[in-house]
């Protein structure tokens, strides 16, 4: 477990020094419950997460951190994340390589690689891959999304499907469909409010609600 957190740390390390023009963020937001690729978590949670971008050498990097304490019943979990993206074609096409560590505390932690390519078109189709290091685990995800620009807040609807390998002998296929809104603070605040249906392998039919404030800085 430690060894997974020095990788991701070192390679935060590295993305900090060889970058230029950085961007920081921040965000909290309560949950009425929480899944993680179609499996509950927990319930009620107040979620936080801080991110950071820059660009250099004609690559984008980025590295984030993200937590969900729990309010209700379940577990706490804690994901950090860093890797490297390139756009080609224009902008039109996108891939990104990177390696998360998630940990739950009541249960084992995981360091697995993630490999995105992403089209900057209709609804912006992003299909995701992870793979368990340590475990030879897979996960599959294709994601959808589309924001409107309204008079009063941006409206945005996302879609995903995935099939993930939760043991070696188990698997689940999960589902969600999701819509937002989202109102300018200021310069550098927003305040969002969303809602998102979920369905999987092993539930059926839940609803996520969520209110949240995101900064940038």
């Amino acid at each position: 477990m430690k060894i997974t957190k020095l990788i991701v740390t070192a390679l935060c390390g590295f993305i900090i020094n060889a970058a230029s023009a950085e961007s920081f963020s921040a965000g909290i937001n309560y949950a009425s419950d929480y899944f993680y690729r179609g499996s509950l978590k927990s319930s009620e949670a107040i979620q936080s997460s801080v991110g950071f971008s820059a660009s250099g050498g004609g690559v984008d990097f980025s590295a984030g951190a993200f937590t969900n304490q729990v309010v209700g019943s379940g577990s706490d979990t804690y994901i950090l994340s860093a890797g490297v993206s390139k756009a080609f074609a224009d902008d039109l096409i996108s891939l990104y390589g990177g390696v998360n560590h998630v940990e739950d505390v009541a249960g084992a932690a995981a360091l697995e690689a993630q490999v995105s390519l992403g089209l900057n078109w209709h609804l912006s189709p992003t299909v995701n891959v992870y793979r368990d290091l340590d475990d030879a685990l897979y996960t599959y995800e294709l994601v959808l999304g589309h924001d409107f620009d309204l008079d009063a807040f941006t409206l945005g609807l996302n879609g995903s499907v995935g099939h993930t390998d939760v043991t070696s002998s188990v698997d689940n296929t999960y589902y969600t469909v999701g819509a937002s809104a989202t109102r300018a603070l200021s310069d550098s605040a927003d305040l969002e409010l969303g809602v998102v249906h979920v369905d999987s392998d092993t539930i059926s039919n839940e609803y996520v609600f969520e209110v949240g404030v995101s900064l940038r800085f």
